[in-house]
């Protein structure tokens, strides 16, 4: 009986042992540290890595970096707001402002600050504090006196390129969070509509960013979505789409309209600038300020598809059924085939109609649903997937490539209907 407490005591010891090990191993930490100088500044990067549980993959291995900046040796300090707002106290990203006068640093996770010398101390004054959305960045002018890109500010994951500090550089007005414009060169702040107040009903703004920046520099292009959830069906507008100006030093905002139909409005995440010098104008006041108008092209614009390159389909919308015929030949004659190479033809309830075109070779796919007004022009559904295929992206591209030029030249117009509104269409159902 004694050896076989004996036995299980050492059995529980050992079981013991090899969990501390377990865990051990879990938590073991390798940190690997790089150091930058700009100008007075060191930006210290810290790269953290340890085991912890994936849904999808069991352990794997997760890679945090933390930034500091340090000043003679010493550590910057940075407001309580850092440190209780996203439950990770530190630094996510250092950003070195290129074009300032002074060496200055812009830092921060969440709520973003400014770090510059001030009497010969390292200075840090908040940008935009917040608790609860990422932050983002995007110059108003760094595109040939055009918006950049709009990117968020997310904690890295990755070692590499450590010893290297990113630069904002090329424009002078820098957008933060969407509601703050920040003068690089002069420091002057404006807010943006903090209290996120609607225009006429109408929601900005977009995680797109902005699309726009004035002649005058004074105002901002937002995209603007109706508020369609406190509207009666009779009252809604017949587009829920509309372009919001807002004039970032005086704090306030107008809206100007249009339909979707008219200004060939497919998909309004996609709105860019060529789209609106192409249906805008930007008219001078009395008071020497720009003011956004819609104007009506001398000639319509011609309906085209859109080929996605992240789904490798073409679209048609918004079609009338009699765009199917004209499509469906003009792919035969394309492919060289003819009738019978329609393998299926099929119309389901929520499906729509689905037809299968093919030979020993290939195999594409159109689909038609009449209520949502769209073709859909792709290989075959079940056909086995194949990241490495280069074959089906470019033959579908190439055929809608080929349909656009025809569409461009005004061809197959009066296949063409209205952009319905969506939630109009849905309440419809």
């Amino acid at each position: 009986m004694k050896t076989l407490i004996i036995l299980l005591v050492l059995i529980a010891a050992f079981i013991a042992a090899g969990i501390v090990l377990f865990v051990y191993r879990m938590n073991r930490v390798v940190t690997s540290s790089k150091e930058t100088q700009y100008g007075p500044f060191v930006i210290k990067a810290d790269a953290s890595t340890a085991k912890t549980f994936n849904m999808n993959y069991g352990m794997v291995d997760q890679t945090t970096v933390r930034y500091s900046i340090w000043f003679d040796g010493q550590p910057i300090q940075f407001p309580e707001d850092l440190q209780t707002n996203t439950g990770l106290p530190f630094l996510w990203k250092v950003y070195v402002l290129a074009d300032a006068t002074e060496p200055t640093l812009l830092a921060g996770s969440q709520s973003l600050y400014l770090i510059y010398l001030k009497e010969a101390k390292p200075f840090v004054e908040p940008l935009l504090v917040q608790s609860s959305d990422f932050a983002s960045l995007q110059f108003l002018d760094s595109n040939e006196g055009h918006p950049g890109k709009r990117f968020e500010v997310f904690m890295s994951s990755d070692a590499d390129g450590m010893e290297t500090v990113e630069s904002l550089k090329g424009g002078e007005l820098l957008l933060v969070s969407d509601h703050l414009v920040y003068d690089v060169v002069s420091r002057k702040k404006w807010l943006v509509n903090q209290s996120n107040q609607r225009i006429d009903n109408y929601y900005f703004p977009s995680p797109q960013g902005v699309i726009a920046l004035s002649p005058d520099r004074k105002s901002l292009v937002f995209r603007g979505v109706f508020e369609s959830w406190n509207t009666a069906t009779e009252d809604l507008p017949d587009s829920e789409h509309a372009i919001v100006v807002y004039d970032f030093e005086l704090d306030t905002g107008y809206v100007v309209k249009y339909d979707d139909t008219e200004t060939r409005m497919t998909n309004a995440d996609e709105i860019d600038i060529h789209w609106l010098n192409t249906y805008f104008d930007w008219n001078r006041t009395a008071d020497a300020s720009d003011r956004l108008k819609l104007r009506t092209p001398e000639k319509p614009t011609p309906w085209r598809g859109r080929y996605k390159e992240s789904d490798h389909y073409y679209y048609l919308y918004p079609v009338k059924a009699s765009m199917l015929p004209v499509f469906l030949d003009f792919v035969l004659s394309q492919m060289n085939w003819n009738n019978s190479n329609i393998l299926s033809d099929e119309t389901g309830d929520f499906t729509g109609r689905q037809m299968v075109l093919g030979d020993a070779r290939t195999k594409l796919d159109i689909v038609f649903k009449e209520d949502e007004q769209e073709i859909s022009f792709s290989k075959h559904l079940y056909l086995p997937s194949d990241p490495n295929d280069t074959y089906y992206p470019a033959l579908v591209k190439q055929i809608a490539d080929a349909f656009n030029a025809e569409l461009s030249e005004g061809k197959y117009q009066a296949h063409f209907g209205k952009i319905i509104s969506e939630t109009k269409r849905i309440r419809s159902l």
